[in-house]
């Protein structure tokens, strides 16, 4: 190896080695946080910074309360009275039917929607038409939309239209006719109160 060849390689591990030490130093500069310091001003006329505060200023909150626009809905409610006893007539008129009395007191239902009599009613030979009604015996008149009719000579069930009844304890009563001669027959009903 010549004088030469041993020169050139060592200038350039110098140069690599120096190159390396440059890198090096200047990472290390750079990975250090840097510090800033306040730099003070000879200036005897400038004015003296003011510090800055932070105050932290709490966000009022406010509680909003929903309401449910959905209406809610009413449950309907189904109530029997019975009506006992039976009775039959060959009249022509309105007959009372004895042992058919029973009360109803509005109060007892609150907000009643509808009402209806329901009766078991029959036309012995089927010749023309049996009728029933409830009458208010402490009103002294007849329940309005309480009537109804057959001419079916075997028992059927009868459903009146809607009752008007008048508010308060009342006594009601069964009261029966015929449209012809023939016999009417009454065999017990009852009274359907729907409220809400």
């Amino acid at each position: 190896m010549t004088w030469g060849k041993i020169w050139g390689m060592f200038v350039v591990t110098i140069v690599i080695a120096d190159l390396v030490w440059l890198n090096f130093e200047f990472y290390k500069i750079k990975s250090k946080p840097q510090v800033v310091t306040n730099q003070v001003s000879n200036c005897n006329t400038c004015p003296t910074p003011e510090p800055i505060v932070t105050i932290a200023t709490p966000i009022p909150t406010k509680i909003i309360t929903v309401k449910n626009t959905v209406p809610e809905k009413k449950m309907k409610s189904v109530s029997y009275v019975p009506v006992t006893g039976t009775g039959q007539t060959l009249e022509t008129k309105w007959t009372d039917l004895t042992g058919t009395d029973f009360y109803i007191n509005t109060d007892d239902y609150p907000n009643i929607k509808e009402a209806y009599f329901e009766g078991s009613l029959r036309l012995f030979n089927g010749n023309g038409l049996a009728y029933a009604r409830l009458m208010d015996v402490t009103a002294g008149v007849e329940v309005w939309g309480s009537d109804i009719q057959t001419n079916s000579q075997s028992f059927v069930t009868v459903v009146s239209g809607n009752l008007t009844l008048r508010s308060g304890k009342h006594l009601y009563r069964v009261q029966v006719k015929s449209l012809t001669a023939d016999t009417t027959i009454f065999n017990s009903g009852r009274i359907k109160l729907i409220t809400n």
